[in-house]
This record gives structure tokens, C-alpha cells and sequence, in this order.
């Protein structure tokens, strides 16, 4: 009976690892289109509503795209825009790596260790963990996100 409570813990944290990750994904396309947004705002000092809103479609698209991708496209895209730090892009990888872990592998490599279905206690600190992290990462994106919106607003 034991096991059937550690079982329904380890799967409600996979997954709110999946629903963090999509957090993730969508504030990381997000701040990528703003940045396109004002990116262009560095090379002119002003620019008319068409070509503004030109812009901004551009963006739209961009985001649609993005919004679709996986975590390691997205850190792909982030990488070649050289928008964050080299220790933000390896964090981003590291939680890359944990979630497709958890959400991909455990259950199938289980099938042969039976780690998990002996001892699935023994996955909840590492799972926390992984949270953890992932909650550190979305709450400063969502920051980042704010502070570039109003950013925008002040520009135009």
C-alpha cells in the first residue's frame, strides 16, 4: 500500500515536470520575439506603425514557430541569438537532459532494473530537485519576460 502512494507521488511530479517544461518552452519563445522587437529598436531610433507593426507580425510568427518547438530547439534558437549566458544555456540542458529522463526513460528502462518498481521513493528527492530548478529558471523568465514588455511599451 506503501508503494502505491510513492507510485502516485513520483507520476504527479513527472508530471508537473512536463506542465514546468511547457512553462518553459512558451516564456522562452515569448522573450525570443520581444527580443526581435527590440533588437530593431537598436538599429533605428524610430520607425512608423507599418513598419512597427510589420515588425511585431514577424515576431508573431517567429513566436508561433517557437511555441511549437521542444526545449532543446528553443535552447537551439537562444544559442544562436546569443540572448542569455553560457550558464543559463547550460542549465536549460541540464533540465533538458533530467525531464527527458524522467519522462521518457524511466518508466521504459524499468522495464528491465525494476528500480522504480521496487523503490519509487527513491526517485522523489531527485525528481524535487529537478523542480526546483525548473521553478527557479520559469520565475526568472517570467521576470525577464515583464521587464522587456514594459521595455517595449516604453519604446513605442
Amino acid at each position: 500500500m506503501l508503494k502505491k502512494y510513492y507510485y502516485k507521488k513520483v507520476w504527479g511530479r513527472i508530471g508537473f515536470i512536463v506542465n514546468l517544461s511547457q512553462m518553459i518552452e512558451y516564456n522562452l519563445a515569448n522573450i525570443l520575439a520581444l527580443n526581435e522587437i527590440l533588437s530593431a529598436f537598436d538599429e533605428v531610433d524610430s520607425m512608423t506603425v507599418i513598419e512597427y507593426n510589420d515588425l511585431v507580425d514577424k515576431a508573431n510568427k517567429w513566436y508561433e514557430s517557437l511555441i511549437r518547438s521542444e526545449l532543446g530547439k528553443v535552447k537551439n534558437f537562444i544559442k544562436e541569438r546569443k540572448v542569455f549566458t553560457k550558464d543559463f544555456l547550460d542549465e536549460i540542458e541540464y533540465i533538458r537532459v533530467k525531464r527527458n529522463y524522467f519522462v521518457h526513460h524511466l518508466f521504459k528502462d524499468d522495464l528491465f532494473s525494476k528500480e522504480f518498481q521496487s523503490n519509487p521513493k527513491h526517485f522523489i528527492p531527485r525528481l524535487q530537485e529537478l523542480i526546483s530548478r525548473m521553478v527557479l529558471v520559469n520565475d526568472n523568465l517570467c521576470n525577464i519576460f515583464e521587464r522587456m514588455k514594459k521595455e517595449v511599451r516604453l519604446i513605442y
